[in-house]
């Protein structure tokens, strides 16, 4: 009988071997099932929905996904979800949890097409006794008590990781389940691969770059990976002109600051990430280059088929050393002078407490104008504030 290794903890070299199960009855219809579910997401036009929702019935996972990830450091880039609460997928891209984070760090570790788990079944332990303090204030909040997960892909720079999270209610995995997702993993390689494959041919569109030149504002559209598929010449001169952002040899957008980068990549994941989702909530991040400012704001864009999601970037230049016109905001978003004075400092990507400190307030004092704002314009979120006051100084 065949039996299948699944890779010891980082601290110790011993590899666990377990018989191959055999499937039969309903665990062998369910195991059909998801297969079939699996491939027929390469037809359908709701991404890995469909996968993941058969996934966490059979398995009872809490939450997951499939994650791509950069080596070093190692930072989500785009990725399909399911079972987050609202609003966490975004705050985890720009925390620095991704690059602590011990069960991904663990999965990148293992071969490909391996499954492993971090409890293993050990109901004597607690995944709170393996977590850093920051993991672990999100694991209790969400009832989390198991992790399992395995590498799909190893490309040069990049990590696709495959991850599913589990409640208490159900203990940790078994041995038993996480053979039957090893049967699995051969399959998720391919279906993540040709699915991967299917954005990559929509990276080089003629039709794309024609319809984005027609357009004479700045604008870049990046694919469902986070890389460029086209910028209208528009963006080529201004940033020829800039110097402060480029597209590098990866079809990645740059800045000439390391940091604004990273708030670049992070926002973009985040955008990608809320296309699977439908959630047309923008980002918008600053670079800055002496006087000259570069808004960039990025908005999620949602296709008929979920391969061609992706994210829009529209580029406004400014000067910030020039006063933004005052009335205008006080007459478009309906606020006082005081709040269009504050707006206007939002507008040129300060935070609220660069706000307090260039108003001379206190930082409750500036929270409350921007709260103000938020709630005569009907807006969620400071991104989407900041996103319509550039549009609107623009």
């Amino acid at each position: 009988m065949t039996n299948a290794s699944i890779p010891g903890s980082s601290d110790s070299n011993t590899e666990l071997a377990f018989p191959f199960p055999a499937l039969g009855g309903e665990d062998l219809q369910a195991y059909n099932t998801l297969v079939s579910t699996l491939y027929r997401c390469l037809h359908d036009n709701t991404g890995f929905q469909p996968f993941f929702d058969a996934f966490k019935n059979h398995f009872k996972a809490l939450q997951g996904g499939i994650l791509g990830l950069t080596s070093n450091p190692q930072r989500m880039i785009y990725g399909w979800t399911f079972g987050y609460p609202e609003g966490f997928e975004e705050w985890y891209i720009n925390s620095d949890l991704p690059e602590r984070d011990e069960a991904l760090t663990h999965y990148v570790k293992l071969p490909p097409r391996q499954f492993d788990s971090l409890l293993r079944g050990d109901t004597s332990r607690s995944i709170l006794d393996i977590l850093s303090p920051q993991s672990r204030a999100w694991v209790e909040e969400a009832g989390m008590v198991d992790s399992a997960g395995m590498l799909v892909t190893r490309e040069t720079g990049t990590n696709v990781v495959f991850i599913a999270n589990r409640h208490k209610e159900f203990g940790p995995y078994t041995s038993d389940e996480l053979l039957q997702m090893n049967l699995l993993a051969p399959h998720i390689e391919n279906a993540v691969a040709l699915h991967l494959k299917l954005y990559e041919t929509r990276s080089d569109n003629e039709n794309l770059a024609t319809a984005l030149n027609h357009v004479k504002k700045p604008l870049i559209v990046f694919n469902a990976l986070g890389n460029v598929a086209q910028a209208n010449d528009a963006a080529q001169a201004l940033m020829e002109n800039s110097k402060s952002l480029s597209i590098n040899d990866s079809e990645r957008l740059q800045s000439s600051d390391s940091q604004i980068t990273r708030k670049l990549q992070d926002a973009i994941t985040t955008c990608i990430v809320l296309s699977h989702k439908g959630i047309l909530s923008p980002q918008t991040v600053f670079t800055r280059r002496g006087q000259e400012r570069i808004a960039v704001c990025l908005t999620p864009l949602i296709a008929d088929s979920a391969e061609n999601n992706g994210v829009l970037a529209e580029l406004f230049s400014f000067d910030s050393s020039l006063e933004p016109d005052h009335d205008r905001l006080q007459a478009l978003f309906h606020c006082t002078p005081t709040e269009a004075a504050v707006a206007a400092l939002l507008a040129q990507g300060l935070s609220a407490s660069d706000v307090a400190e260039r108003k001379q307030i206190s930082i409750h004092t500036a929270r409350q104008h921007i709260k103000s704002l938020l709630a005569k314009n009907g807006y969620r979120k400071q991104t989407e504030l900041v996103s319509m006051l550039v549009r609107a100084l623009a």
